[in-house]
């Protein structure tokens, strides 16, 4: 999967909202909207990219914590990441709701 259909995907399949900014390194992917603050970050994942710009690793951040970087390496299919951007969500979700006492 290339780094325009990964893309694609993440947004227009799964729903998750791309940070604004482009950068060479890495982009990271929101559930609804793009919020950064530790109590509140709605952080799924980010997309690591190689020397070639194509993606190589995505870091599952509701999955990660300080101590612990839960990282999937490429190649990525649609079928591979299905679940496993559904259980993020998941978890950001409930963690969310966690937090607004709802």
């Amino acid at each position: 999967m290339t780094r325009q259909q990964l893309h694609d995907w993440l947004v227009a399949t799964a729903g998750l909202v791309p940070e604004p900014a482009v950068n060479s390194v890495s982009r990271t992917y929101f559930y609804k909207t793009v919020e950064w603050h530790p109590a509140r970050s709605s952080r799924v994942l980010r997309v690591l990219f190689g020397a070639d710009g194509q993606p190589n690793r995505i870091q599952l951040c509701a999955s990660s914590d300080n101590n612990n970087a839960v990282l999937i390496a490429g190649p990525f299919t649609v079928q591979g990441l299905g679940a496993r951007v559904a259980q993020e969500v998941e978890r950001v979700r409930e963690r969310l709701g966690a937090c607004s006492g709802g």
